[in-house]
């Protein structure tokens, strides 16, 4: 059965944007950095020309990837493996994501996108329960006092990016989906990590100031989005001995 994101064509490529600092750090370095795992959350509302997708501007004073507008993200850390959560990973997402890690890992870098999200927009996707115990995380801490478990439901795993070498931090990033159908666009905000959080239409975000990395997972985005299913294999961006390779996964 053909795969409708793999059979749409190449996915093109611009030129990665590096500012004279990164590049400094880069050059200090005397190998490239082991990439860390990363997760990334779409969060989408509303649908056809109305749809909206989530971002917000990295500060200025960050050293990677400062200004520029990006989804919520970060990295995987210890808590998410530990933390209690509503629904589960769908049978295809952690069918691709147990082609990489074993399934607790796996559950730990979906929530962590909804955490990152959370942390970064103000936008909790949860599922009310009652009170669960503390695990001294910040951010799990403050879903258990809303009375809320973080809800992995009808979150889609669509792509997976690592960082190339030649940069001074490196994230093997996957990228998910969470589409929130009809509704009004939720309350967000913004925070340390992002800045003019807002709610943005396809060709609204054509016009902001983007890294490379998000230019190609939007193209991503929309081949995943036009699907009638999603595809059986994601989008995978690695760069090989100083070649980015276009690849699916698993």
């Amino acid at each position: 059965m053909p795969d409708p994101i793999k059979d749409s064509g190449p996915v093109s490529v611009g030129k990665m944007k590096i500012t004279e600092n990164e590049r400094a750090k880069r050059k200090a370095l005397s190998r490239a950095p082991r990439p860390r795992v990363a997760s990334t959350l779409v969060v989408t509302c509303g649908s056809g020309e109305n749809l909206r997708i989530l971002m917000g501007q990295r500060s200025s004073r960050h050293d990677f990837m400062p200004s520029v507008y990006v989804f919520p993200g970060g990295r995987v850390d210890r808590a998410d493996s530990y933390a209690k959560y509503a629904g589960d990973l769908s049978p295809r997402t952690a069918r691709i994501l147990q082609a990489a890690y074993p399934l607790r890992r796996a559950r730990a870098v979906a929530l962590a996108s909804i955490r990152e999200t959370w942390e970064e927009t103000g936008l909790m996707l949860g599922a009310d329960t009652e009170a669960n115990r503390n695990i001294n995380n910040n951010s799990y801490d403050e879903f258990r006092r809303a009375g809320q478990l973080p809800d992995l439901s009808g979150v889609e795993v669509f792509g997976r990016a690592v960082t190339p070498p030649h940069r001074h931090k490196r994230f093997d990033a996957w990228f998910f989906i969470k589409h929130l159908g009809e509704c009004a666009l939720p309350s967000i905000s913004d925070s340390s990590e992002l800045l003019n959080v807002g709610w943005f239409m396809l060709e609204e975000i054509k016009s902001l100031e983007t890294q490379r990395a998000t230019d190609m997972m939007l193209q991503v985005l929309e081949r995943y989005l036009k699907a009638d299913r999603p595809p059986e294999t994601i989008f995978y961006s690695r760069a090989i001995r100083g070649q980015f390779k276009m690849l699916q996964f698993p």
